[in-house]
């Protein structure tokens, strides 16, 4: 069963990719992302638009609201002589629609990136897109480049577990948390790199996850298990990444890798597309 037709697909791109009239104005920034995480327990694609204004190279604002495909491949399991399929299944839906604040400060020792992000719960919590709760992040990026090798550092705070750039998460959750990654660029030829980090995810108290899956996952892990499930330590996680990058313009980023949660014992293939509208119309207008 296809977890959505090609036709939505194209429908949904196109009018992602239709910026606002006023997208020449100087400071007007858009963003079309589309990434997904792929896995022998699930499918979960994003599709995420984000408009915003900078108004110095140090601060900006931003608001958008992503679309998540979600597709779970029929399983047969045999105990003793029972076999039992589980039939495919898909759903589709916008997640919660956010806003938030962007801060930079670029320096020569060190460079530091601060987004602070507001969710309000507009996706379904049926589907596992929302808590029915507003969630509040602030993550804080830290790197420095050495010619060709670039290591960096995020720490963030959270009331729910964000998407990273290399994982569209199978659950929604609702609880305190706090996120980190350490990792590293190197680039090998012009426009092309490659690159690794660890990640770790601490929680803490009670957590509540809503799981995208519909509790119908292959896996041992409770958002497989359950539609929705609360207790400690249901999102601890560590994990490692991969992947290789190519950006031929200022516009077009694309990047291919692998990512393993040690944690919930799943290996997936992971990409991340953008497309930088609003530059590509501030470049326009200035030719």
């Amino acid at each position: 069963m296809r977890f959505f037709s090609f036709r939505h697909f194209v429908i949904v791109a196109l009018l992602a990719l239709c910026a606002p009239v006023f997208a020449q104005q100087k400071g007007f920034t858009e963003y079309e992302t589309f990434q997904g995480t792929i896995n022998s327990d699930s499918r979960l694609l994003k599709l995420d638009s984000t408009v915003g204004w900078d108004f110095n190279k140090n601060f900006g604002v931003f608001g958008g609201v992503p679309l998540y495909f979600t597709s779970v491949p029929s399983s047969t399991t045999t105990t003793g002589t029972t076999t039992t399929t589980t039939a495919s299944s898909s759903s589709h839906g916008m997640g919660n629609a956010y806003m938030g604040m962007a801060f930079r400060a670029p320096n020569k020792a060190l460079d530091y990136a601060g987004v602070l992000t507001v969710w309000v719960p507009t996706g379904s919590t049926t589907n596992g897109l929302s808590t029915g709760s507003a969630a509040v992040d602030f993550s804080n990026h830290f790197s420095h480049s050495f010619n060709k090798f670039t290591p960096f550092a995020e720490v963030g705070v959270s009331n729910t577990v964000p998407d990273s750039q290399f994982t569209t998460r199978a659950f929604t959750s609702q609880g305190t948390i706090t996120h980190l990654e350490e990792g590293a660029d190197y680039e090998i030829i012009k426009h092309t790199y490659i690159g690794a980090s660890g990640y770790q995810i601490f929680p803490f108290g009670s957590q509540t996850i809503f799981s995208k899956l519909d509790g119908k996952g292959k896996g041992g892990n409770t958002f497989d298990n359950a539609p929705q499930a609360t207790g400690n330590n249901l999102t601890r996680e560590n994990g490692f990444n991969a992947w290789v990058g190519f950006e031929p313009s200022p516009y077009w980023r694309a990047e291919v890798g692998f990512t393993r949660s040690t944690t919930f014992n799943l290996s997936s293939l992971a990409f991340n597309l953008r497309l930088n509208v609003g530059r590509m119309l501030r470049s326009k207008k200035s030719s």
